[in-house]
């Protein structure tokens, strides 16, 4: 099925970022070109030339043999462009090896894809990942870690309190009885709190995410196929490309998505409410065939 990493997202079109204010024009494709008006010819870089790359929220750093060059956001002609140089960059960066630096994704790297025959068994979607849906997923997975912490929080106060009680007060035939329930109301109230706290958390790291990811209000793709998925923004996407199953490790799921992991870190969000429903219970056979769930 497989035909070659190198040709995931092979046809999409180069990408033109000019800088008015010097007079650059930059151009992201099969090579990385730099034309300055009054020059009779560009500065051309193959990706081989390239050393470094680094994408950050306002703008794409590029650091070449021939010195370094800053492609901010506001040359591009809007953020489908960014959203295209982007996966143009990352596709050029799994052959050539340069360095990469990025920030955090909720969607798997453009250099994660390759190219195969999806199969007669694909589900496809499209959708806008619900801010609420994924940051209560941010949550849920947060609390798998929670619940045994937030247990044993609970029983430390209550112990503590206890024996506070014990030492103050002193603990008799009549009122050891209510120091029992104080206790552990101050245990549980102890882990209330915490739980309040890590869910703000939470949510905040979903939000900082959010905001670091051009991708996570723009439309996505989502595929899922016996031979891979893809979870990618629709202005990008080119229908056979996928991230192989055998690529990333495992899966969770809630009430509302599908969770894939690699390397102990969320790789993609797949959410249910992006595909028909009488369709979710095949998708869900498809992933738990590929991947073990946790």
């Amino acid at each position: 099925m497989k035909r070659g990493a190198e040709l995931a997202f092979c046809d999409l079109k180069p990408v033109c970022a000019v800088d008015d204010e010097k007079g650059f024009s930059y151009i992201i494709g099969s090579v990385f070109a730099v034309y300055e008006i009054g020059s009779d010819q560009p500065v051309v870089y193959s990706w081989d030339m390239i050393r470094a790359v680094a994408v950050t929220p306002k703008e794409i750093a590029f650091e070449t043999i021939g010195g370094k060059y800053s492609v901010t956001n506001k040359m591009f002609s809007g953020v489908e462009d960014i959203l295209r140089a982007i996966a143009l960059i990352e596709c050029r960066q799994k052959d050539h090896q340069f360095g990469y630096q990025h920030g955090r994704r909720l969607f798997p790297l453009k250099s994660s894809y390759v190219e195969m025959a999806p199969g007669k068994e694909t589900y496809v979607g499209e959708d806008v990942l619900d801010e609420g849906d994924t940051a209560a997923a941010f949550i849920m997975l947060l609390n798998f870690k929670l619940v045994k912490i937030l247990w044993l929080i609970g029983l430390l106060i209550a112990l503590v309190t206890f024996g506070v009680l014990h030492v103050k007060v002193g603990i008799t035939r009549t009122n050891w009885l209510y120091f029992v329930p104080i206790s552990a109301a101050a245990g549980a109230i102890t882990a209330m709190l915490v739980y309040i706290i890590t869910q703000a958390i939470a949510r905040g790291r979903f939000k900082s995410v959010a905001d670091a990811d051009r991708a996570a209000r723009m439309d996505i793709t989502f595929v899922v196929s016996r031979y891979g998925f893809a979870a990618c923004e629709s202005c990008v996407y080119e229908s056979r490309d996928l991230v192989p199953w055998t690529d990333v490790d495992y899966f969770i799921e809630s009430d509302k998505m599908f969770i894939i992991y690699k390397n102990n870190s969320p790789t993609a969000y797949i959410p249910k409410r992006a595909f028909d429903k009488k369709f979710v219970s095949g998708i869900a056979d498809i992933i738990a065939l590929n991947l073990e769930q946790r």
